[in-house]
């Protein structure tokens, strides 16, 4: 609703408080009709205000109040236009009210977004792409290419926010109501976001959007870990154990590192039937290329001797845990003590009791007072960046940084929903390993069978010499023992010919699909780069705040609650509408709004202040 000014003037904007009967937001709306025509009787301004669709609950008393207390009561005798204004005229905007405004939070989280230049790396980032793919491929025309930043930030806003709004899956965007419109000042379907994220995908900004993940400061320890995300679908693709249910399914593994700080850094994307002890050291390699940072801590899934020696061989750290039935106890270990914790807790480090020359991990024994018994291993690496007390406390604070972060992300960050239909044909790796594994057997059956027959071989030329010398007894046993290594040898040969026919019927190696995950990649830095940002407007919030606020109060009180917007000259006021809410989530939400005014937000040298209001506009 634009609301013009007849004179800015001589007519300043009063401050406008809730009443009893008429909210703020209406008491702008009416100063806004009567400022334009004082002269109007205050019928018609009632006239007017049904014309503006906002149902008012006020009286022609409250209404004459009103005006002698703004001074925009009608005066004696005919009215006059002055110095030769025309009724038409409409000199400037003075107020803009927004009565119905939805997840006010997330439109004041946008305008700390736009104080920050949140998105600026974005668009560098993705107009360097084009750039780039314009060189490569000069004949090559599609909408992305002739994007101006301000149409690529306003697309990327649009998918950025999506999740905030209640958006997981493109397709909401036809059906879900959204504030995009106020948002980002366009409003858009579901076929033109899907349009621009397929030409993202063409043009390589899975790989563009990459830095935009980095912060200034790095901390010292990255943590390694991500979800497996299901995937339906009837065409043969590799499958892995799925966190759903448990079940065997086609999916994703998603990769994502954290610093020690909780920012996300680096997301890389894997089919489910690979094991990630197979991909992680390349992976760890890349990571301490882009962040310069060389120490890691993975959880149990990664260990090995074989990769604790291949990422010391990279000169990268790791820290990780033994599995329960990999060691007995203390006693497998010849261990000092190091520490003893304020819970009685003791801390030992030391090397195996049986030395094994090929094993490069240096362990750290945790024994408490009641409980199993924890074993943390480390590389060189680890062992001279961080003290061997420490393992313990910084290995644990990876569930912290990682398990609750994806647990957050998925609630309101759709991390785990699929992007993206596009797959690519491969050899079946399954079958490969159905081969490998029966091209392994038969190669042990068949030194087996081998091993039989010489047995058989030697056994009938003793039993030849005990006939050639006339042996009684002896002669009756070795005959025995040739019937057992008889039956032995047909076993084997019957054990052989099964698994001939076991690998006959496998036939040549076969073909399965594999998911394009270019832009699930790209959707995942989205929900990453949210994530990110989110997690410092907390902290600039924290700062300014008396009391602990977690981030999932932010978004519940504040980000999903509806409210009004009114614009002055001078400043933007957000309303937020806390009906309904406890008396302690108000006084919570209350001192979040305090927080979020005292950050100095500002648009366009606009003061923006977020307030409460009890009564729906």
């Amino acid at each position: 609703m634009q609301i013009t000014q007849r004179n800015p003037v001589d007519n300043a904007r009063p401050e406008f408080c809730a009443g009893r009967k008429v909210s703020e937001t209406h008491k702008a709306l009416l100063w806004h009709l009567l400022n334009d025509d004082p002269t109007c009787p205050s019928r018609m301004v009632l006239h007017a205000s049904a014309e503006e669709q906002v149902q008012i609950s006020v009286t022609l008393r409250q209404i004459n109040r009103l005006r002698k207390a703004w001074g925009l009561h009608r005066g004696k005798g005919r009215p006059r236009r002055s110095g030769g204004q025309k009724k038409s005229e409409s000199p400037g905007k003075l107020v803009q009210v927004t009565p119905r405004l939805s997840c006010v939070g997330v439109h004041v989280f946008a305008q700390w977004l736009e104080q920050q230049h949140a998105f600026e790396p974005v668009v560098a980032q993705l107009t360097q792409a084009v750039e780039a793919y314009k060189q490569r491929h000069v004949g090559d025309d599609f909408a992305l290419l002739h994007h101006r930043p301000r149409t690529l930030k306003r697309h990327f806003q649009a998918l950025f926010f999506a999740p905030l709004l209640g958006i997981e899956r493109l397709s909401a965007f036809d059906t879900h109501e959204h504030p995009l419109q106020t948002l980002v000042g366009r409003g858009y379907q579901s076929s033109t976001l899907r349009q621009f994220l397929g030409q993202l995908e063409r043009v390589g900004a899975d790989e563009a959007l990459m830095p935009t993940l980095f912060v200034a400061q790095v901390g010292q320890i990255i943590y390694v870990d991500g979800p497996m995300i299901a995937y339906w679908s009837r065409q043969a693709m590799h499958k892995g154990k799925s966190t759903m249910l448990g079940r065997i399914m086609a999916g994703s593994q998603a990769v994502i590192a954290h610093d020690e700080n909780g920012q996300a850094l680096f997301v890389a994307y894997y089919p489910p039937d690979l094991h990630i002890s197979q991909v992680i050291v390349a992976y760890c390699q890349k990571v301490a290329e882009a962040t310069g940072r060389p120490l890691f801590v993975i959880d149990r899934a990664v260990n090995a001797v074989a990769l604790a020696q291949a990422v010391d061989a990279q000169g990268l750290g790791l820290l990780c845990m033994l599995d329960d039935n990999e060691h007995a106890g203390l006693e497998s270990f010849a261990a000092g003590l190091v520490d003893t914790l304020e819970d009685g807790t003791k801390v030992s480090s030391g090397p195996w009791k049986e030395l094994r020359a090929d094993d490069p991990r240096h362990l750290v024994i945790v024994v408490p007072p009641e409980g199993k018994t924890l074993v943390y291993w480390g590389t060189s690496q680890v062992k001279e960046s961080v003290e061997t007390s420490q393992w313990p406390r910084v290995y644990r604070e990876r569930n912290e940084m990682q398990e609750l972060s994806f647990k957050a992300m998925i609630d309101h960050g759709a991390l785990d929903i699929n992007y993206g239909r596009k797959t690519t044909l491969g050899p079946d790796r399954h079958h490969q390993r159905k081969i490998e594994r029966l091209d392994q057997c038969l190669e042990s059956a068949d030194k087996r069978v081998e091993k039989k027959a010489e047995a058989v071989k030697g056994q009938q030329d003793k039993v030849a010499q005990a006939e050639a010398k006339g042996h009684g007894k002896r002669l009756e046993q070795r005959k025995d023992h040739l019937a057992t290594l008889e039956r032995a040898l047909k076993d084997a040969k019957a054990t052989h010919v099964k698994l001939c026919e076991q690998r006959a019927a496998l036939g040549p190696v076969g073909q399965r699909a594999d998911r394009d995950f270019r832009k699930q990649t790209i959707m995942t830095m989205r929900t990453l780069l949210l994530e990110n940002l989110l997690g410092t407007l907390l902290l600039a919030l924290l700062a300014r705040l008396q009391i602990k606020v977690s981030l999932q109060q932010v978004l519940s009180l504040l980000f999903e609650r509806s409210g009004a917007r009114i614009e002055t000259p001078s400043q933007i006021v957000y309303w937020v509408n806390s009906a309904g809410l406890s008396l302690s989530n108000r006084r919570l939400l209350s001192q979040i709004a305090q927080g979020l005014c005292a950050m100095g937000l500002h648009d366009q040298g606009k003061s923006i202040y977020v307030r409460l209001k009890d009564i729906p506009p």
